[in-house]
Parts: structure tokens; C-alpha cells; sequence
């Protein structure tokens, strides 16, 4: 390829071998070109394209079209120098672009620009028969098969090399007019000039002593892009010192990021659940950070620079956040070590009392009674089993005991008979007398009214009710108060932790919900608005009750 150039530009401009030798070093350059895959295949509209440029830069060369392309070939060469680290490879590129730099300062430029100046016998001798003797260590410094197929270039560097030529060029032509001097002369005045400053500015760019150079202060406008990065960045660290929760720091933080001036807003989407910020529209960039998703809408389509500092802006947010929730999982893993370890040190007496507890139930009469009596009667072959299933639970804890399950008219009857003079409104629908997990059904009943109790010791003028529906497509059971709504913090995390109260340990409903799970049912808030606080246990659609 630059064999051929060197033939076109040494000939004759006049000549025919001029466009000929022309029209050969294009084709090599397609050839060679680091920009697509020589095996890609082309559509018929680029072959076309391609074939009307080429074919007009070789019909109507000239002096500066022949200049801008060599200028063109410095740049692509200077974009391969800087972004290759091997040492052969850029040893390869630099002998090219030293050859394209010689040929265009003192043949190119003096012989098509300044044609009415005559280019010096020794230098015309120099460039057009010794030049082309630079390009043999090409050969030496050829390519391993490997490294010659990978394509990398840097179009940052390429413009810079190439604006560099074009000054080189420029510069050459204005001190020969300004001077009155000989053009090589200028040219070596010039390039001896911007090797001084380019000198002083590598210098400058990285001193051995004193402050710490240019490159820190553009480093820090990269970093930063023009936003104060360290101020958001400090922020971000004392809401992670004083904010607890995971979800309330992720709505904070990102809520930071929105106020940035080319922002929209967002979305974010994790296992605590998903929320947004701004508004949508303009150009969504997706970001991924383990089971974090967050996606920046902004109006303007991010450059390079500014996808990699959202990017780490997203990272930040999203160590922080995974850094929240382990602390909220230790904390909770804390929380049932202590439950485990005071029920551990109660679970012995407790045991000795349940047994003497299920002796005195085993040996009441069996004759039928009235009144409280009869109440008792009847309650304590109920009481017997569950004290049963609860000793099987302190004996082998970690082995899951069978559920006890009854009909569901005998569980409602049974409900009735209790909560009767309770003031509590009860209505039961028994369509599809099946059979369901009493134990269940139980534990959700009094954890949720001792909910609604402690409530209506704060409001004594609320009313409770609890509903029963047993269909054959459909068993529910909820229980409402007409209170005061419960905060939204705790109601987010109802059924999930274990919640702190300062009247208990926190854990009923917790353990219900889980008993719920492995029972085919699920436990849900219907409902938390003043006037209507409601807790719902249905059966999972699709799963039969536990038996």
C-alpha cells in the first residue's frame, strides 16, 4: 500500500501512471483498512459508494486532496501507535508513520502545493529513491498471524495526529511566507518548534517533582465529567452511615443521581420491590449490579465517557445498597438467634408442663355437660391434640410434624363458641365442608386479633370482625379492624421479618406466614387504610390443604 503511493505521488501529475498508481494503493488500502473484517461482505449500495469516491478522488486529484489523504494515513497509523501495547507492533507503525511524515514535509507538500518552487536536487533525490528504503523494516517487523487479525484502533488519537499533520503542514507553508525562507529550512524551523512544546508539555503532563502534573487535573475533569462526583459521592456515604433501611437508601441515592442537569429520571427494579424516580422519555441506559436493575432515562444519548461514569455510579449505589440488605439479613439472623436460644432455655419446662397439661386433659369426664362445663368438655379433645402436635415439635424440632387438620364447620363452630362475648363480629360461609389445618388457622386467628386487641386498647371505640369462607374453589379467612392504619415502613416488611414491637418479641405473624408457606396457603395485608385494616390467609390456587 505505501509503495504504491510512493510510486503515485514521485510520478508525473499529468501522467496517466499517476491515477493508475492511485487507483492501486486504494485497493491495497481496502486491503489493509483496520476498520471492518476483510471477509465481511458488502450490500450492493456500499460497493457503489465505495466505487463513486474512489473513483472521484483518482479523476480529480489534486495537490491537497493528496495532501489531506496522507495526512488521513498519519492519523490512522497514530491511532494504531497509542492504543497497541506490544512492542513490535508499534515499532511496525512507527516506521510507517515516520515514512508518510518525511514523504508529505519534503516531497508531497513543496511538489503539489509549491509548485512555482522548485524542491531541491538532493531532496528530490532523497524522497524519491532512498525514502523508500525506510519501509524495509517492515519486512523484520512483520505481523505474528495471531496479533494481525485483531482490529483495534482509538479515534481520539487518530484526531489528534491528524490535526498535528495538518499544522505540521500549515505551519511549514506560513513560516516559508512569513520568514521569506527556504521551505525546507521552514520546515525544519517548525518541526524543531513543536517538538520545544510538545517537549514542555510531556513536562508538564507528568513532572518528576513539585505538583502532580496536567494529566491529574484532566483525569479528575474525566472522572468527574463537569459534576461535582466528590460532593454526591460524600453524600451518598453519610446516608449509608445514618439510613438503616436498604429500600429508603436506594430511593435516596438515586433521587441524588436525578438532580444531575441531562437527567430525566429512572426506574430501579430488586428484591425488595421496584420504584422510580423523574420521569421517563428520552434515551434509557440499562445498568445491572448482581439482582439490582436500574435504568437512567436522559436527555441526551450518553457518550462513552459519560456511559462508564453512570456505570460506576450505579456500581457505587449498588454496593452500597447489597452492603444494606447483608446488614438487614445479619441483623435478622441475630434477631431468631436470640428467639432460638431464650425458647431453647424455656423448651424443657415448657415440655414437663405440657405433659402434665395433657395428663389432666386425658382423664376429663367424657359424659356431656352444660354451660362452662360443657365448654370445657368440648374444648379439651381440641387442646389435647394441639398439645400432642406441640410436643412433637420440643421433641424433634427439626423434623415437620404432621398438620392437624379438621372440618372446616367443626373449626368455625369452635371459633364461634371462643371468640363469643368477645365483641368481636364473626361470619362464616361453609359452602364445601372440607377438611383444613386447624393449627393454622388458629395461629393466624390470635396473632391477628392480638394485634386488633392491643389496638383497641389505644382506640377503644374501633370495631373487629373475622370472616370465614370455605368454598370448593376458595378458602379464606379475614380478620379487619377499623383502626388506625399501620405504618408503612412495618407493613412493608409484614410477614417477611420479624417485626419489633415494643409489647412483644415481634415473630407471630412471621412464623405464621412460614406455617402458611409449607401449607399451601399465603398470608397477605388485603388492606391498611384508616377505617380498614385487614389480614387475609388464603389458600394458594392450585395446592390443596395440608392433611
Amino acid at each position: 500500500m505505501l509503495l504504491s503511493l510512493h510510486a503515485a505521488v514521485v510520478a508525473d501529475p499529468d501522467d496517466v501512471g499517476h491515477r493508475l498508481w492511485l487507483l492501486v494503493h486504494f485497493g491495497f488500502f481496502l486491503l489493509w483498512q483496520p476498520f471492518f473484517a476483510t471477509e465481511r461482505e458488502l450490500d450492493p449500495l456500499a460497493v457503489v459508494a465505495l466505487v463513486g469516491v474512489v473513483v472521484a478522488m483518482v479523476w480529480f486529484a489534486s495537490g491537497w486532496m493528496i495532501v489531506m489523504w496522507i495526512v488521513t494515513l498519519m492519523g490512522i497509523f497514530g491511532g494504531r501507535v497509542f492504543t497497541l501495547q506490544a512492542a513490535n507492533r508499534s515499532r511496525f507503525y512507527l516506521v510507517a508513520f515516520a515514512y508518510l511524515t518525511t514523504l508529505l514535509l519534503l516531497w508531497v507538500v513543496p511538489a503539489f502545493i509549491l509548485g512555482e518552487q522548485e524542491v531541491p536536487n538532493n531532496v528530490a533525490l532523497f524522497a524519491k529513491q532512498i525514502l523508500p528504503l525506510g519501509l524495509l523494516p517492515l519486512v523484520v517487523l512483520a505481523f505474528p498471524p495471531e496479533e494481525g487479525a485483531t482490529q483495534v484502533f482509538d479515534f481520539f488519537y487518530a484526531v489528534l495526529v491528524f490535526q498535528l499533520g495538518v499544522v505540521l503542514v500549515l505551519g511549514s507553508i506560513v513560516m516559508m511566507r512569513y520568514v521569506d525562507n527556504d521551505y525546507v529550512e521552514s520546515v525544519i524551523t517548525t518541526v524543531l518548534a513543536f517538538g520545544g512544546v510538545l517537549l514542555l508539555f510531556a513536562i508538564l503532563w507528568n513532572p518528576r517533582h513539585g505538583f502532580s502534573g496536567l494529566r491529574t487535573y484532566l483525569s479528575s475533569y474525566l472522572m468527574s465529567v463537569g459534576m461535582p462526583f466528590e460532593l454526591w459521592m460524600r453524600r451518598v456515604a453519610e446516608r449509608a452511615q445514618t439510613e438503616g433501611d436498604p429500600r429508603r437508601f436506594l430511593e435516596e441515592s438515586l433521587l441524588e443521581i436525578g438532580a444531575f442537569p441531562w437527567m430525566r429520571g429512572g426506574s430501579w427494579r430488586s428484591p425488595d420491590g421496584e420504584g422510580s424516580f423523574g420521569r421517563e422519555g428520552g434515551h434509557a441506559t440499562r445498568f445491572f449490579y448482581r439482582e439490582l436493575e436500574i435504568v437512567f432515562h436522559t436527555d441526551i444519548r450518553l457518550s462513552p465517557a459519560l456511559f462508564l461514569h453512570m456505570r460506576l455510579l450505579a456500581q457505587v449505589v449498588g454496593e452500597f445498597y447489597e452492603g444494606k440488605r447483608r446488614e438487614t439479613a445479619l441483623r435478622q439472623n441475630s434477631y431468631l438467634q436470640a428467639v432460638h436460644e431464650t425458647g431453647a432455655r424455656l423448651t424443657h419446662d415448657m415440655k414437663n408442663l405440657m405433659q402434665s397439661l395433657l395428663t389432666l386433659t386425658s382423664m376429663a369426664p367424657r359424659e356431656p355437660a352444660e354451660g362452662y362445663d360443657g365448654l370445657l368438655q368440648r374444648q379439651l379433645p381440641l387442646l389435647t391434640r394441639r398439645l400432642q402436635a406441640t410436643l412433637e415439635k420440643l421433641r424433634s424440632p427439626e423434623v415437620a410434624a404432621r398438620e392437624l387438620t379438621v372440618k372446616a364447620s367443626d373449626w368455625w363452630t369452635n371459633v364461634e363458641r371462643r371468640l363469643a362475648g368477645a365483641g368481636i363480629t364473626l361470619y362464616g360461609r361453609v359452602e364445601h365442608d372440607q377438611f383444613v389445618p386447624s393449627t393454622l388457622f388458629d395461629g393466624f386467628v390470635e396473632n391477628a386479633l392480638e394485634n386488633a386487641r392491643a389496638k383497641r386498647e389505644r382506640e377503644p371505640h374501633i370495631g373487629i370482625s373475622v370472616d370465614f369462607v370455605c368454598a370448593a374453589a376458595e378458602v379464606k379467612i379475614v380478620v379487619c379492624d377499623t383502626g388506625s392504619p399501620m405504618p408503612p415502613e412495618i407493613a412493608a416488611r409484614l410477614f417477611e421479618v420479624p417485626v419489633e414491637r415494643g409489647n412483644g418479641m415481634g415473630i407471630g405473624l412471621y412464623h405464621v406466614a412460614k406455617h402458611a408457606d409449607q401449607a399451601g396457603y399465603r398470608t397477605s395485608l388485603a388492606s391498611n387504610e384508616a377505617g380498614r385494616v385487614c389480614f387475609v390467609l388464603e389458600r394458594v390456587p392450585g395446592k390443596s390443604a395440608a392433611g
